[in-house]
């Protein structure tokens, strides 16, 4: 059986792995490895999807905190009885003076 013939087989007998991507970004690490490399998700290590994993949280972690500022802002601005044309900046602003 082929490599891409288990991951194939896992990904089906696992509902949760069907979203598991055929590569891997590993970033870069110092000088050991100055470049980040790409890996087939068959060829990569534990320590490679650790690595990968530690990259992937940190980019959904900004892109968290990111969504959750904009909701606050709408938020804010709805609480200050703000329109759909109006802008939440120009509102908020006044309403802190």
């Amino acid at each position: 059986m082929s490599n891409s013939d288990r991951l194939a087989a896992l990904r089906k007998r696992h509902y949760a792995l069907e979203a598991l991507p055929d590569t891997i970004v590993v970033p870069a690490l110092g000088a050991r490895r100055p470049d980040p490399a790409v890996k087939r998700i068959e060829d990569a290590t534990v320590d490679d999807i650790a690595f990968a994993l530690r990259a992937l949280e940190a980019r959904f972690n900004a892109v968290g905190d990111r969504l959750h500022a904009l909701r606050r802002l709408y938020v804010l601005a709805r609480e200050v009885g703000a329109l759909g044309c109006e802008r939440p900046i120009d509102l908020l602003a006044e309403e802190s003076r």
